[in-house]
């Protein structure tokens, strides 16, 4: 049953002969697939995961690999940019690597959040710290970090209207029915994602803003880092509260 779920999923099946090793998680992406098997559990959800592995026994440069593999629910919250994992390693082909979930580590330390915001340090081109954007997705979970309680289409209403290129965005694990089950049952199964971005509003220079929204399983594999958006920004808070309007996005 696992190899025909494989097959039929494209995910990755354990390296047979594999070396162990470890790898830095750089990306991750829903595929909005879920699967039911032995192996991972009931209802493990599919994700594409960007890796950078350590060669068998370090020697030489880390190096990329991409993979989907399923997520037994148990690990979910430790799966987050920045984190360790361990890899079985094809020792005839590095580039055929499997992930070890029972050896994923935690994201590096990273400075503490306010109550009820982001403290969030951004490089020159935009881009956040990896464990920063992880513990703010590990504090939103546990509910260390209070989330915007206000309505995005309110925002997209009222807020100064312009475009964000996505520069890393993450599933949290929760759907909108976790998060506000009175919201419109359309939505309710909608996941929520955290974002980071770069805002250009008109007559102004591009700034950063991390915040969470939800995000329509339709447009779920057009979820990426590069994918510009649509959005309305609220100025007085401009670098959390961000609204995506996905009537409009992503944007060509």
């Amino acid at each position: 049953m696992d190899f025909l779920m494989r097959k039929m999923t494209g995910i990755a099946g354990p390296v047979k002969n594999g070396v162990p090793s470890d790898a830095m998680i750089e990306s991750i992406a829903d595929t909005g697939t879920t699967i039911s098997s032995p192996s991972v559990g009931p209802e493990a959800p599919v994700y594409q995961l960007g890796l950078q592995v350590t060669p068998i026994g370090g020697a030489g440069a880390p190096y990329q690999v991409t993979v989907k593999s399923a997520i037994p629910r148990l690990y979910i919250p430790m799966v987050l940019p920045g984190a360790r994992i361990g890899v079985m390693v094809d020792p005839l082909n590095p580039m055929n690597v499997s992930p070890d979930f029972t050896r994923v580590g935690g994201a590096a330390p990273a400075a503490p959040v306010a109550p009820g915001g982001f403290n969030m340090d951004f490089d020159a081109s935009g881009q956040p710290a990896a464990g920063e954007v992880a513990a703010v997705a590990s504090g939103v979970r546990s509910g260390s970090v209070n989330t915007i309680k206000g309505s995005a289409d309110q925002l997209l209403a009222t807020g100064t209207h312009g475009t964000a290129v996505i520069t890393t965005a993450m599933p949290l694990g929760k759907t909108v029915r976790d998060i506000n089950p009175a919201a419109d049952p359309s939505r309710l199964n909608d996941p929520v994602w955290i974002f980071t971005v770069e805002v250009t509003l008109a007559g102004q220079a591009p700034f950063p803003a991390v915040f969470g929204h939800r995000v329509p399983v339709a447009k779920l594999a057009s979820v990426a880092p590069g994918v510009k958006l649509a959005v309305a920004v609220n100025e007085a808070n401009k670098n959390q509260e961000v609204a995506i309007d996905w009537d409009q996005s992503p944007i060509a």
